[in-house]
């Protein structure tokens, strides 16, 4: 998502100086792809240390039910669905592809398992 705000005080950044009252956006997909704080953003890794990571928010708007639903997905849906699913994996010449500039995520994600 993006979060809106209206800058307070003078302040420079990447050489871009912002005046009170400049709006300016916080993307927060582009945080969590950040290379100085992800070692290969751009790759999806199931044990990927996600501790500084704002996918729920931070301060004040961090999302109430975070830890319910990574507990949810972590500990019920996964193990589940690679229980059930033996082998599985992208099928063969799957591209995901994230789209959408404020919300990302993947249209589809095509998947293949052994029956």
């Amino acid at each position: 998502g993006m979060s809106p705000r209206r800058v307070a005080r003078e302040f420079t950044v990447d050489g871009v100086t912002l005046q009170p009252e400049d709006r300016v956006f916080f993307m927060f997909g582009s945080a969590n792809r950040d290379e100085d704080v992800f070692e290969k953003p751009d790759e999806f890794y199931l044990s990927r240390d996600v501790s500084r990571s704002i996918a729920f928010g931070a301060g004040p708007h961090f999302c109430a039910g975070a830890w319910a639903s990574r507990a949810l997905i972590s500990q019920v849906a996964l193990p589940k669905a690679f229980a059930r699913l033996k082998n599985l994996r992208l099928a063969d010449g799957a591209d995901p592809q994230p789209v959408g500039w404020a919300f990302r995520g993947l249209p589809s994600l095509p998947c293949v398992w052994d029956a």
